[in-house]
């Protein structure tokens, strides 16, 4: 090639080149407007459209009937559900709506108070997965079970058991050693949250026991007392030590744990947690918010009115006009809206400040709820205000904290769903069905040694055809998945 025409040639590049990338720069911009513009458009469609149910998924074992909290995982595009009917997790496809698998070898439905392995609380109970794509179960005999859930390498099997026990209220030595069947009376641990940024755990123990002393009631003259509920600190890398607990003291229980990016701070939720004195004048014995620092590993106060929220105390009988210590489920939205489950109550708070607190009388609180980014919405179980009261799926906004609307959460007039939780990419929502055992379709051994009466099932699998088994409802905006077919 001559020197002239590969100069020429070099030319025509450098001159093609910057067309050709502004018309990519211009194609691809056009792209991401063009996504965006669906996105907004879906955005708005969820806004303006009503939630409904539209099928249930089938968990194949024993039947659902008892089942705890839930967690949906974007990372794996997985739900998660603590199923103690089959002694553990369950692996929900959350974009195609399939069950998948089963993390199992956990405690199931043991009963609690007895003083060993086999009676010192059931589980899974609370669940969540990590972003290292491990799963996180606080488990029956107060241990938190570890496992593996990456779709390509899960083995189904936990990897590594935690034990929460303290030596309060285990009388084994070290605290929580399974080679012994005596002196268990920690109880299970409970729900959990995760903090990204200093890699920690923190599980509720919520009804521990005293091993030594003795506290009669009418139904057990030998039954133990009970000794303030607490919560332990774990660290989320190998070896997974415990690095420290808390305690509430005269709190009934310890619920949720929450982890607040902006803040830096779990909120654990706190039946019966509010003390005596506190200056905000609210009678003892409410519920309370508890603002925990994980650097310190202890709760802060409760700031004087007019300051920044630490922690937040619920006076029920001023919001509700009932007395109640209860409190379970929270959630977290953009902007510090919290959504807790309290009085009875889904309320609305701004986390900042502790004010701002609307009670959404409605649909009553569930153990769990939920936001879900895709949508905007907190989602929440509980009964209606009809007579007689019907399970319902409760829908609140969550920018405003009002309520939106109900949708019946089960086929007849008694109590059904539970624990609510929701992918945003598809804006699927997602309530367990668990049924009653004596309305369950019980296999003969050696699954389940029972048989229920399935014909009393009034939950929402039999609208599908599925009868005494409970199974997973799911729900979504109205014309959603035509609008995902569209995309497709």
């Amino acid at each position: 090639m001559k020197p002239r025409v590969f100069a020429f040639l070099l030319l025509g590049v450098a001159i093609a080149l910057p067309f050709t990338i502004r018309a990519d720069q211009e194609r691809n911009s056009r792209d991401r407007d063009d996504r965006d513009c669906r996105d907004n458009d879906h955005h708005e469609h969820n806004v303006k459209t009503p939630v409904g149910l539209i099928g249930v998924i089938p968990v194949p074992g024993n039947p659902i009937t008892s089942a705890d909290i839930a967690w949906v995982d974007p990372g794996t595009e997985r739900y998660y559900v603590a199923d103690r009917s089959n002694f553990g997790v369950d692996i929900i496809d959350a974009e195609n709506d399939l069950f998948v698998a089963r993390v199992t070898g956990m405690a199931g439905p043991l009963t609690s108070g007895g003083g060993t392995i086999d009676k010192n609380g059931g589980g899974p109970n609370g669940v969540l997965v990590t972003p290292k794509r491990q799963l996180w179960a606080g488990d029956g005999n107060s241990t938190v079970q570890i496992a593996d859930v990456d779709p390509t390498t899960m083995t189904g099997l936990p990897f590594k058991s935690v034990s929460t026990a303290i030596a309060a209220c285990d009388t084994n030595t070290p605290p929580g050693s399974p080679s012994s069947s005596t002196g268990h009376w920690c109880g299970r641990a409970d729900e959990l949250g995760y903090d990204p940024i200093d890699h920690l755990i923190l599980i509720a123990n919520n009804a521990p026991l005293s091993p030594t002393k003795i506290c009669p009631t009418m139904t057990n003259p030998m039954a133990h007392c009970p000794i303030d509920p607490y919560a332990t600190f774990i660290s989320s890398n190998p070896p997974y030590a415990v690095l420290g607990h808390i305690s509430f003291t005269g709190a009934t229980g310890l619920e949720q744990p929450l982890w607040d990016p902006e803040l830096r701070r779990f909120w654990l939720t706190v039946p019966g947690g509010v003390p005596a004195g506190n200056p905000w004048g609210v009678p003892a014995g409410n519920p309370l918010i508890a603002r925990i620092d994980p650097k310190t590993m202890m709760a802060e106060p409760i700031e004087p009115p007019g300051k920044k929220a630490k922690s937040i105390p619920l006076d029920c009988v001023a919001l509700t006009g009932t007395a109640s210590a209860s409190t379970a489920g929270i959630a977290l939205a953009p902007f510090q809206h919290l959504l807790v489950s309290a009085c009875g109550f889904p309320i609305a708070v701004n986390a900042l400040t502790g004010a701002n607190k609307l009670v959404t009388k409605n649909v009553g609180g569930g153990d769990e709820v939920w936001y879900n980014s895709g949508d905007g919405r907190f989602f929440v179980t509980g009964l209606n205000t009809a007579t007689p009261p019907v399970q319902q799926l409760g829908v609140i906004d969550a920018e405003h904290g009002t309520w939106l609307q109900n949708v019946s959460d089960a086929s007849g007039k008694f109590a059904s769903g539970k624990n609510t939780s929701a992918f945003p990419e598809n804006n699927h929502i997602f309530t367990i069905a668990q049924i009653p055992a004596a309305n369950a379709n019980f296999a003969p051994p050696p699954l389940m040694p029972t048989h229920g009466d399935p014909t009393k099932d009034v939950s929402v699998c039999t609208l599908f055809g599925f009868r005494g088994t409970g199974c997973i409802a799911v729900y979504t905006h109205s014309g959603e998945e035509e609008a995902e077919r569209d995309d497709k």
